[in-house]
C-alpha cells in the first residue's frame, strides 16, 4: 500500500539448488532437472522483503511422475529343474522385474521372444507355466528369453499448441523403447486414430509429431482439441514391423489467439415504429453479435454512432463471446421533427482493426397527434355596407401535421395553397366547412 518495492527470494541451501525466484516479479523457475524417483516432494521457503522487513512463506511442491525408467529383472540368471511328467498347466516359476515409475508407467509386461511351444508366461504376473507335454528323451533343457515388451516413456503424452503455429511446427517427441536385454530393436510410430483431416504428421522412425497444415481453433473440428491414438511397433532387423506393439493416447489442446473481430448477423437492420412509441420501447429487431475467440480474447464493447443516435439506447454494451442486442427508445419521438433515423452500430475490441460494423435505419410511422392550425389566430375583415353578396372577402390557410388542406379537407400537393373563396354570411363572419 505504501508503494515500497518488494524483493522476492528463496530460503535454504537445498531449495536454492533446485529453485530460483526472480527478485522483482516473483516468478519461480528450476535450476536443474528433477527426478521423482530420487526426491518426490520439496518443501520450499520463499521470502519477500521491503524497507520495513522480511516475511516468509512455505510452499509444498509435488514432483509428478513420467515414465522415464525401464524395468529391471532381479536375481538373474533364472534356472529351474522340473520333471518330464509335469502336468500341462503347472506353474513352474515366477519372473520378477520392477519399474520405479508410477501408475501405467511402472507396469511391467512379460513375453517370450521368440515364443515357446512348450511354455507360456503370464504377461502381467510373470508366471511361467507348462503348456505342452515334455519328453526328456527328446529335449533335456530349454533356454527361454524373457522379453519386457515395448513401452512408451515420458507418459502421459499431453501438450498444447497455439492455433497460429505454422505447418511443420514440432508438437512433441513420442518415444518408446524395446526393453529386450542386449541389442534393443528400433521402433516404428504410427497414428491409429484421432488425426482429423490429417492435421498432424508422425515421423515413423523418430516419433516426431509435427503440424501438417493450418490450424484454426474456431474450426468446429479442432475447437475441442485432439485425442490421438499412437502405436509403437518393434521393428525386425530388416526394419519390417514385428508383432510386438504398444498403444497409447496423446492429448493435444489448441490454444486460442485473438484473431477474430466481432461480427453482426447482418450488415444492415431496418424497421418502422410508431412515432408515439414510449420511452423504453424495444424495437422489433433481431441483432446478434459474436466474437468467435475464447475467454478474454472475445471481450468487446458495442455502441451507436451518428446524428441523433442518442434518441436510442442499446443493451448490453459490454460483451464476452456472443449476445443479442436490444435497441430501445431513449427520448420521446416526433415524426414532425425527425421522421427518419440512420446511424452506425459498432462492436469494438481493444485490438486494432478488430471492429464489427452494421447500419441501423429507423422510419417513424406518422400518427394523428396534431390539431389543425390556422395561419393566423385572428382574421380581421372590413367591409363596406353596400358590399355585393357573394364577393370574396377572405382566404384562410390551415395546416395539420405539416400538410396543407383546402376548405374541403383535401390534402394539397403543394405548400402555401390557400382555401377557396368563402362567402360572407351571418353578419359578416366567415363560415368554414366542417371537414376542417
Amino acid at each position: 500500500l505504501d508503494n515500497d518495492r518488494l524483493v522476492f527470494g528463496v530460503v535454504g541451501e537445498e531449495a536454492s539448488r533446485f529453485f530460483a525466484v526472480e527478485s522483482v516479479s516473483g516468478v519461480v523457475w528450476l535450476r536443474q532437472p528433477l527426478d521423482r524417483e530420487a526426491k518426490s516432494e520439496f518443501t520450499v521457503e520463499f521470502s519477500v522483503s521491503d524497507s520495513q522487513g522480511v516475511i516468509k512463506g512455505t510452499v509444498n511442491i509435488q514432483v509428478g511422475d513420467v515414465n522415464d525408467n525401464a524395468p529391471r529383472f532381479h536375481n538373474q540368471p533364472y534356472s529351474v529343474r522340473i520333471a518330464e511328467n509335469t502336468p500341462v498347466g503347472t506353474p513352474i516359476f515366477i519372473v520378477n522385474a520392477t519399474d520405479p515409475d508410477q501408475g501405467a508407467g511402472g507396469s511391467v509386461l512379460y513375453s517370450f521372444q521368440p515364443p515357446s511351444r512348450f511354455f507360456a508366461i503370464d504377461s502381467g504376473r510373470g508366471i511361467v507355466s507348462v503348456i505342452r507335454g515334455l519328453d526328456y528323451e527328446i529335449t533335456q533343457a530349454y533356454q527361454l528369453q524373457v522379453n519386457a515388451t515395448v513401452i512408451f516413456i515420458n507418459l502421459p503424452y499431453s501438450t498444447n499448441i497455439y492455433e497460429n503455429s505454422p505447418p511443420g511446427t514440432t508438437v512433441r517427441m513420442i518415444t518408446a523403447i524395446d526393453q529386450d536385454k542386449g541389442r534393443p530393436r528400433g521402433i516404428g510410430y504410427t497414428i491409429v486414430s484421432g488425426n482429423t483431416n490429417s492435421i498432424f504428421a508422425l515421423d515413423y522412425i523418430s516419433g516426431a509429431l509435427t503440424l501438417n497444415g493450418p490450424l484454426d481453433r474456431e474450426n468446429p473440428f479442432y475447437s475441442t482439441g485432439f485425442i490421438l491414438t499412437v502405436k509403437g511397433t518393434e521393428l525386425n532387423d530388416d526394419r519390417t514391423p514385428s508383432n510386438a506393439t504398444v498403444i497409447t493416447t496423446f492429448n493435444v489442446l489448441v490454444i486460442d489467439i485473438n484473431d477474430n473481430a466481432p461480427e453482426f448477423n447482418s450488415s444492415e437492420y431496418s424497421v418502422g415504429i410508431p412515432e408515439l412509441a414510449q420511452v423504453g420501447f424495444a424495437l422489433p429487431l433481431f441483432i446478434q453479435v459474436q466474437d468467435k475467440d475464447e475467454g478474454l480474447n472475445s471481450v468487446f464493447e458495442v455502441y451507436l454512432v451518428g446524428n441523433n443516435s442518442n434518441h436510442f439506447i442499446i443493451s448490453p454494451t459490454s460483451i464476452q463471446g456472443k449476445a443479442d442486442i436490444r435497441v430501445r427508445v431513449a427520448t420521446p419521438l416526433d415524426f414532425e421533427t425527425i421522421p427518419r433515423y440512420e446511424f452506425s452500430l459498432f462492436a469494438n475490441e481493444s485490438v486494432p482493426d478488430h471492429v464489427g460494423f452494421a447500419r441501423v435505419k429507423i422510419n417513424l410511422i406518422n400518427e394523428n397527434d396534431n390539431r389543425p392550425i390556422f395561419s393566423q389566430v385572428l382574421y380581421n375583415v372590413s367591409l363596406f355596407e353596400n358590399v355585393t353578396v357573394g364577393i370574396t372577402v377572405l382566404r384562410v390557410h390551415v395546416s395539420r401535421n405539416n400538410l396543407e388542406f383546402s376548405s374541403q379537407g383535401e390534402q394539397l400537393s403543394e405548400p402555401e395553397i390557400f382555401c377557396p373563396h368563402i362567402p360572407v354570411l351571418n353578419q359578416g363572419r366567415c363560415k368554414l366547412p366542417s371537414a376542417l
